[in-house]
């Protein structure tokens, strides 16, 4: 197949059908300009509403060879075999394109799966032998290419003839092209910063900057859980351009397998109880690679904005004029609650929930035991098993009861979940007795409870699933007679 793109603009365009799939072959049509008429005996309710807005031309009826005349494009999509045939023949006696929906051998022209960003357009085509794999590549390309591509080729359109005269030969101009995108224009443009990209692209063409000369720039990305599948988009993306990325040691395997696989990967090696790299080590060296105009990935486990000092760093690179940006995660107390069947919040149990991290004696004495100590609420603690005792102590002089649920789950959402039940009177015991490690979450609060009947994730729901054994004893009589 020879693949081409047509200007539609003005071209009046036949498609015979009036159903579903005509339908969605006449939108993408009028959208190019194209003056489209339909030719069918009925119209469905979407090409009624088309034709009623003056959008469309109906012909009305079975199909007649004079509904081509002066058609540069001819689209067959009926489900009648014999109609479709003759749009087919009577198209190619008139040498028109023609394309015959699901029908490779009558089409002479196949219409691809698009992926479209602004004036820029993907076209992808398996030839008519698997369409179902063409558009499953599309959806592999809309993950890849986000908006700010299509910005970047409208802007590229506007001032491409001050591009041109300041570049006049191709290698220089394609060195320069090639630095936008994934420079400061790019950045800019996927902050939605489009004047500023405007302006700062307007710069750079009267500067005439070599390639090279791009600004480092960071981008703090939230890592999720540790499911590859809970990682954003927009994460994912940010993994494929990165040329440095710094991760906490806690970030799964699986997620740093979806990054570029010639970055730099510098695990600074941060968790409770085992800071192997300070902050202020972290702070030099987003610093250092930043300065170097390389675009640095700052990779933290759940959200960087909760409980994960993202708004120190953001300070010190703003501190230091470093360019940034923040790719939110899911945070570990909606993953892991979700993946143990426990709703954060519940009408009948809890009416507000609580982010909350003790994992130090200066945070503990920070907390407001008296609020937490309500009932009705949920706790999410980001402590690992650290100070169970004191959470306990502290809760329980403030009037929480001994019985109230909790969960301590460990590598929420992870092949490895594990979810340990108990009640907070027994928290540090069972912790210590089912050796509970890092990373953990514990969720306390009446809804704990509803995890061991509503688990679905794991080896819990495993558990709940499997059938109940059944009493198969069989009651033993004595004759006392004798």
């Amino acid at each position: 197949m020879y693949p081409v793109f047509l200007n539609l603009q003005g071209r009046p365009i036949l498609v015979v059908g009036g159903g579903e799939v005509a339908a969605r072959k006449v939108l993408p049509l009028i959208e190019c300009g194209a003056l489209v008429r339909v030719g069918a005996p009925e119209l469905n309710e979407a090409l009624q509403a088309l034709k009623a807005e003056g959008r469309i031309h109906h012909f009305e009826g079975e199909f007649q060879p004079h509904w081509l005349d002066e058609v540069f494009l001819a689209i067959a999509a009926t489900d009648d075999v014999e109609v479709n045939r003759a749009v087919a023949e009577e198209g190619a006696a008139r040498k028109l394109w023609v394309n015959v929906v699901d029908d490779t051998e009558l089409t002479r022209v196949q219409v691809p799966a698009i992926v479209r960003r602004g004036p820029l357009t993907v076209a992808i085509s398996s030839g008519g032998a698997a369409p179902v794999l063409a558009r499953q590549l599309r959806e592999k390309i809309e993950q890849s290419v986000d908006e700010s591509f299509g910005r970047l080729a409208e802007l590229l359109r506007v001032h491409r003839g001050s591009i041109r005269a300041r570049f006049p030969h191709v290698p220089s101009r394609r060195k320069f092209m090639e630095t936008l995108w994934p420079g400061e224009v790019g950045e800019l443009l996927r902050a939605s910063r489009v004047d500023a990209a405007r302006a700062r692209l307007i710069e750079l063409i009267e500067a005439g900057e070599p390639e090279g000369s791009r600004r480092g720039f960071v981008s703090l990305v939230g890592a999720g859980p540790g499911d590859p599948g809970l990682l954003t988009l927009k994460g994912q993306r940010r993994l494929q351009e990165a040329d440095v990325i710094l991760h906490d040691r806690l970030v799964s395997r699986e997620v740093l397998e979806l990054a570029r696989r010639d970055a730099q990967f510098i695990e600074v090696a941060k968790e409770a109880g085992t800071h192997h790299t300070t902050q202020e080590g972290i702070h030099a060296l987003l610093l250092e690679h930043a300065r170097q105009g390389k675009r640095v990935v700052r990779l933290k486990g759940g959200d960087p904005f909760i409980f994960g000092r993202g708004g120190e760093e953001l300070e010190y690179l703003r501190a230091h004029g470093i360019a940034y940006e923040v790719v939110p995660g899911i945070t570990a107390a909606l993953a892991c609650a979700a993946h143990a069947g426990i709703p954060l919040t519940h009408r009948d149990h809890a009416q507000s929930v609580r982010f909350v991290t003790a994992h130090c004696r200066n945070s503990i004495d920070a907390l407001d035991w008296r609020a937490l100590a309500q009932e009705k609420q949920t706790l999410a603690v980001y402590m690992g098993v650290s100070g169970l005792d004191t959470l306990r102590e502290r809760l329980l002089a403030h009037g929480r009861a001994a019985n109230t649920p909790a969960a301590l789950i460990e590598n929420g959402s992870r092949a490895e979940q594990r979810v340990i039940h108990c009640d907070l009177a027994s928290l540090p015991e069972t912790a210590k007795r089912e050796a509970v490690t890092s990373p953990a979450l514990l969720i306390l609060g009446e809804v704990a409870a509803l995890g061991r009947s509503l688990a679905w994730f794991g080896k819990d729901a495993a558990a709940l699933a499997a059938p109940q054994p059944i009493n198969t004893l069989v009651p033993l009589q004595i004759d006392m007679r004798a």
